[in-house]
């Protein structure tokens, strides 16, 4: 019987399938090796699904690809699919445009405790940049230098490029309420589960991380900064404007809920 993976990591996807092939380039050298794998596909076309049968067929860890129609932007229903489709103790998720340190694995790794979501930052890259990106640049690291990327990030992003495990925890201080980012955080499955995942009413960009970390708090779970550890180079893309309401932004910013019944189980508690 085959053990199931210490780590899952769900790729939360949408079109771009050349910055996918770098994401998918920086798994192919990580620390860490017990991972899977799962694309979470929000309605992209094809070129996304042979991207994910020419990866599958050639890389070591086992990677699954689940879609659903394009139906506007519905991220918390596919990520909380791909959860439910995958089988590791502790899951990490990312975005598709974001390219991974070798060590990013490792780090979400050793940091795990039960109840106690990890939570980093990402370089952010500009279009310049992003658009000369190559395979060769993830494969020889040289995008981990900061020489490499430094005038092409915002002064105040570059510190998310240092790598400094000894300053653990340190962003955030001890509140242990940091905030999470979503493409860049992890958690054990039973916490995940423990607040039902993702709110599937949440539609349209924005707020279904907020509302998850303020579930999560409301459980009992603590979140931590990883940011000098598990760092990311967040590929350049213009972001569309936020659908909700200022009141809407405060429901789902402060709700008192812990679990919500539009989740990974459709069904109140």
């Amino acid at each position: 019987m085959i053990s199931p993976p210490a780590l899952s990591l769900v790729i939360a996807v949408f079109q771009r399938p050349r910055i996918l092939e770098l994401v998918l380039q920086s798994l192919e050298d990580q620390t860490w090796s017990d991972f899977e794998v799962v694309l979470a596909d929000d309605g992209t076309d094809e070129t996304v699904a042979e991207v994910a049968r020419n990866w599958s067929a050639r890389c070591p860890y086992p990677l699954r690809h689940v879609w659903q129609e394009r139906r506007g932007f519905r991220k918390t229903i596919i990520v909380n699919r791909a959860v439910q489709e995958s089988a590791g103790d502790h899951l990490v998720f990312i975005d598709a445009d974001c390219i991974l340190h070798h060590r990013f694995l490792e780090r979400h790794a050793v940091r795990r405790r039960p109840r106690q979501v990890l939570s980093g930052r990402r370089v952010m890259l500009d279009s310049e940049l992003t658009g000369r990106l190559t395979p060769d640049d993830v494969r020889r690291r040289r995008i981990e230098r900061p020489s490499f990327w430094w005038r092409h990030a915002k002064a105040h992003d570059r510190r998310n490029g240092i790598y400094a495990p000894a300053l653990y925890g340190w962003r955030g201080g001890w509140s242990r309420s940091y905030a999470i980012l979503g493409s860049n955080f992890s958690l054990s499955r039973d916490s995940f589960a423990r607040v039902n995942g993702y709110d599937e009413a949440i539609l349209g960009r924005g707020m279904e991380d907020i509302n998850l970390g303020t579930r999560l708090l409301n459980a009992g779970c603590s979140i931590r900064s990883i940011s000098q550890e598990a760092i990311q180079y967040h590929c350049h893309h213009d972001a569309e404007p936020m659908p909700h309401d200022a009141e809407t932004i405060r429901r789902w910013r402060s709700t008192a809920e812990t679990w919500t019944p539009r989740g990974l189980v459709k069904t109140e508690r």
